[in-house]
């Protein structure tokens, strides 16, 4: 407790902290996709740094063999596969507490799923779940918002 407490109390004195992106410093987004099946198409995954400065594209194939076959499909959302995709941000100065936003979209439907997120102060790499069996009528809308803001930014 006293040593969470310390590094509380030291990030507070040092806003200032940040991941530089050199050495073992270098900011990683770990992104997990669930929901990934043939039918939806092909994901293209995508995470912003740095309100949009530094950014990291990547075309994911559904039917390669990376995707990792759900255990259970008789659980709720635990439908189709998934795959694990981390951005890496090498050369790149992430403070503490920045805003980071991570999305997802398949190439079926065009609908963009995003999440937001800010760097934590601890030296690891940031973890994003997005599950692709989500999307609500209701998620709809908060999605289109979420898509002009990132576009906007």
């Amino acid at each position: 407790m006293g040593a969470v407490l310390a590094t509380l109390l030291t990030t507070a004195a040092h806003p200032t902290h940040a991941e530089t992106g050199q050495g073992d410093d270098i900011f990683r987004v770990i992104m997990t996709i669930f929901g990934v099946d043939k039918s939806k198409g092909d994901i293209i995954a995508i995470v912003t740094a740095n309100s949009g400065e530094a950014s990291r594209v990547k075309f994911l194939d559904s039917e390669a063999p990376y995707v990792v076959s759900m255990a259970n499909p008789n659980t709720p959302g635990a439908e189709g596969g998934l795959i694990e995709y981390v951005a890496t941000f090498p050369n790149v100065t992430i403070n503490t507490g920045a805003e980071y936003k991570t999305c997802v979209m398949t190439t079926k439907d065009l609908e963009l799923l995003c999440k937001t997120g800010h760097n934590s102060p601890a030296s690891r790499p940031e973890f994003v779940d997005i599950n692709l069996n989500e999307v609500t009528a209701s998620g709809i809308e908060q999605l289109e918002t979420e898509t002009e803001n990132l576009l906007i930014n």
